[in-house]
């Protein structure tokens, strides 16, 4: 159970290193002058997804699981969609992009251990080829909403996503999990 609900976190994140490429300086470059499509085109594809957890109590094993990530453009281009299966017992989908008005990338997120839509924002470094997503993890009652980050880097083909929630009292982080994702070769 615990594995599904931490599970329940994940959300996978668009990236754009092709656009840190084309930071010549090195120095950050506004999210809005980023070609939309080209940092969505660096999600699209099936990714194999191994997952991490941290163990639940001190000498205790890391849990693992593994699971299929498919990403693929809604039409138009501007948005991409994300399917995530993870050993046949649970099930996720998000959909995200850039708000050129927000200034941020969005998403949203819904799976089969939650009862609400996640609503997600991010702020990508090209300089580092990392994406920050925030967004507030509902807890049982009677606990107060927690702070949650997800940090994904991108090394190529490869994508190390780490998941934190943040005490709501105590501004402690405690790590959930991270998933390593590696993109499927085309068989075409």
């Amino acid at each position: 159970m615990r594995v599904l609900f931490l599970i329940s976190v994940v959300f996978a994140m668009p990236l754009a290193t092709k656009a840190a490429e084309k930071a010549s300086s090195g120095a950050a470059v506004p999210a809005a002058a980023l070609s939309g499509q080209d940092v969505l085109a660096m999600e699209e594809g099936v990714w194999d997804a191994a997952i991490e957890f941290p163990p639940t109590a001190p000498g205790a094993a890391s849990t693992h699981a593994t699971g299929v990530q498919t990403n693929t453009f809604v039409t138009g281009k501007r948005w991409i969609k994300n399917d995530f299966a993870v050993d046949a017992k649970y099930g996720g989908h998000g959909t995200w992009g850039y708000d050129p008005i927000k200034g941020k990338y969005v998403g949203i997120w819904v799976d089969s251990n939650q009862d609400y839509i996640r609503f997600d924002e991010g702020v990508f470094d090209p300089a580092t080829q990392t994406m920050t997503w925030s967004s507030e993890l509902r807890q049982p009652a009677p606990h107060p909403p927690a702070r949650y980050r997800m940090t994904e880097e991108f090394r190529g083909d490869t994508r190390v996503l780490t998941m934190t929630a943040i005490g709501p009292k105590s501004g402690k982080e405690i790590p959930l999990g991270t998933i390593t994702f590696r993109r499927r070769r085309s068989t075409h």
